[in-house]
């Protein structure tokens, strides 16, 4: 029963590639049309200089929130992503945090490499900030180190 269907399926394909060999021979080939001479580029006017001036202020997420789930933890080394300048290491996280202009939310300390603590918007630091290190990191072991060696 199997031989039969390798059979039927062999003549199938056969088949296939027989009618496509065969329309491939009768239709009419393709034309491509030769390129003409190109148009002269329109000149655009001239756009005014952009500025180099700060980006708009982000608003923050997290400003107000009395729920902010954190990214960092204490203890992990910061930088940042911009410039790969090392901002310093997460101190503690502050749930509500009153900023200097009145409004109130999640913040994280940073103590710098100059040993100063800076106050961060939980929400603005972790749109611009990445880890550099890890402290409190466990990576279990591959094997036991009791174990037999193979090389």
């Amino acid at each position: 029963m199997a031989a039969l269907r390798v059979k039927m399926l062999g003549s199938a394909l056969l088949g296939l590639l027989a009618a496509i060999v065969v329309v491939s021979m009768i239709a009419p080939p393709l034309r491509v049309p030769a390129p003409g001479p190109r148009p002269a580029p329109v000149e655009e006017p001239a756009a005014p200089p952009i500025a180099e001036s700060e980006p708009d202020p982000v608003v923050s997420r997290s400003r107000g929130q009395s729920e902010w789930a954190f990214f960092f933890r204490a203890g992990d080394t910061l930088s940042r992503m911009k410039d790969g300048t090392l901002l310093g290491e997460v101190l503690r996280l502050e749930r509500q945090h009153r900023f200097p202009d009145g409004s109130t939310g999640p913040a994280y300390v940073v103590r710098s490499p100059d040993q100063s603590e800076r106050v961060f918007d939980a929400d603005e630091l972790e749109r611009r900030a990445r880890i550099e290190a890890i402290r409190d990191a466990w990576v279990p072991p591959t094997r036991r180190p009791d174990a037999a060696t193979t090389r």
